[in-house]
């Protein structure tokens, strides 16, 4: 997940992905889909399960802009979206 001090703006290109801002539903990406991420928005953004996913990001301009990158989106959160199992190190 990431939040940031500035707008942004998230266009997919191509490819297939998901945009969830915290505590919203998912918004799937198809090529030409473009969001609008208020500044401060905790969100996260990928590329869906069985796809690859293309975007551009843009942000507004200002002063003393940044962004943090809080925790990364839990496999629980991520098999939802999709409703299929992951393989991960643990599950190894």
């Amino acid at each position: 997940m990431s939040s940031e001090e500035f707008d942004q703006i998230l266009m997919c290109t191509a490819g297939s992905g998901w945009y969830q801002a915290e505590g919203q539903e998912p918004v799937s990406m198809e090529p030409g889909t473009a969001i609008r991420v208020p500044a401060g928005t905790k969100h996260w953004h990928g590329a869906k399960a069985d796809s690859w996913f293309s975007h551009l990001a843009f942000i507004t301009p200002g002063e003393d802009v940044g962004n943090e990158w809080p925790e990364p989106v839990a496999d629980e959160v991520y098999r939802a979206l999709r409703g299929v199992e992951i393989d991960t190190e643990e599950d190894a």
